[in-house]
């Protein structure tokens, strides 16, 4: 994370927007197998980022005043950032889920987001939707491939 608070996709390269998702939704999936394989020592209220820094960040520098969001100040808006950077914004505001849930908002509660899953980039009540749909079907055959 640099320090202008977002996420940069390599070494020496400008902070990008989008990188708030692609970089901040691996944190959380790093800190549940760092959590299962018994490290202790994570905390339990926060990612292991900064998750003020990339949310100002994103409201700061990456809104355009007419709408959507952009990669960096100075680029144009566009519907991928604007994803993007929001997701990472969700990321950023929400700690775990279900009984251990710990909300970070920058601002006001206006800001706040809907939770995503960092897997899937959507609602986790949809995604457990998905996987109870998927579950019910049965598993397909496979077709002899000497045929």
């Amino acid at each position: 994370m640099r320090f202008e608070g977002g996420f940069q996709g390599r070494c020496n390269k400008l902070v990008d927007g989008c990188y708030s998702f692609w970089q901040a939704g691996l944190l959380p999936l790093l800190h549940r197998a760092l959590h299962i394989d018994g490290k202790d020592s994570l905390s339990m209220t926060h990612w292991m980022f900064h998750q003020e820094a990339l949310q100002e960040y994103i409201l700061l520098c990456c809104q355009n005043s007419t709408g959507g969001l952009l990669d960096k100040p100075g680029k144009s808006r566009d519907f991928y950032h604007t994803c993007y950077c929001l997701s990472g914004l969700s990321v950023a505001q929400h700690f775990g889920g279900g009984d251990l849930l710990h909300k970070v908002i920058v601002g006001d509660e206006n800001n706040r987001l809907e939770p995503i899953h960092p897997v899937y980039n959507i609602g986790p009540e949809n995604v457990a939707r998905a996987i109870m749909h998927f579950f019910k079907l049965p598993v397909p055959q496979m077709k002899n491939s000497s045929n």
